[in-house]
């Protein structure tokens, strides 16, 4: 069979296509290595507000492959609304673009 179901995916892969991404514009400083490290971001929320968050605590940085092309994985904990929620940010560095992704 060429085409099967979403039921039979596993794995971290299977976390990421069910989550919700979004565009973010993120402020980030990039080390004589070439790493990027995200310091706080804007981005639009349900009702086209731009909500700013000055500070993001990143947990951990992982090197993906998503369709062949290299992404950055950032889980990361953020103050937004008065309460901590866990998100990851994606970097893309051959198109310089962030995704937020959120459940």
């Amino acid at each position: 069979m060429a085409f099967g179901s979403d039921e039979n995916i596993s794995g971290p892969a299977a976390v990421l296509v069910r989550k919700k991404q979004r565009e973010a514009a993120v402020k980030c400083w990039f080390t004589s290595s070439g790493r990027a490290i995200p310091l706080s971001m804007k981005l639009r929320d349900e009702n086209g507000e731009i909500v700013c968050v000055k500070e993001i605590y990143v947990k951990d940085c992982q090197k993906k492959y998503y369709a062949g092309n290299v992404s950055w994985e950032y889980k990361c904990r953020i103050p937004l609304r008065g309460k901590f929620c866990e998100v990851i940010l994606l970097f893309q560095p051959e198109t310089c673009c962030w995704k937020l992704l959120v459940s």
